[in-house]
């Protein structure tokens, strides 16, 4: 026999369940060539939270995490530095399929 405690707890986990899958961040990396052609490329990866305009990318080079907004804000900003580009990993890649 199930309690109610037991049942409530259930419940609730699943729902958190739920809750996780639905705001689960996307996946990105930003990478890019500096203006210096003789300066390490730049390599990082991150996440972006869509729902709450959220966004962590590290960058382990330089040992560095950049807290913003969005992944392109990251990009805007290490863009003085050289051409960078995004890619997300929650598209399919053609070698994937």
């Amino acid at each position: 026999m199930t309690s109610i405690d037991e049942t409530d707890t259930e419940y609730r986990l699943a729902l958190l369940a739920v809750q996780a899958r639905l705001a689960r961040p996307r996946l990105f990396a930003m990478y890019g060539l500096r203006h210096d052609p003789d300066a390490p490329p730049i390599l990082g990866w991150g996440m972006e939270f869509e729902a709450r305009a959220d966004a962590v990318c590290y960058l382990p080079d330089g040992q560095a995490i950049h807290h913003t907004v969005s992944a392109d804000r990251v990009m805007a900003h290490y863009s003085c530095l050289g051409d960078m580009h995004v890619t997300w990993f929650d598209a399919v890649e053609p070698d994937e399929q």
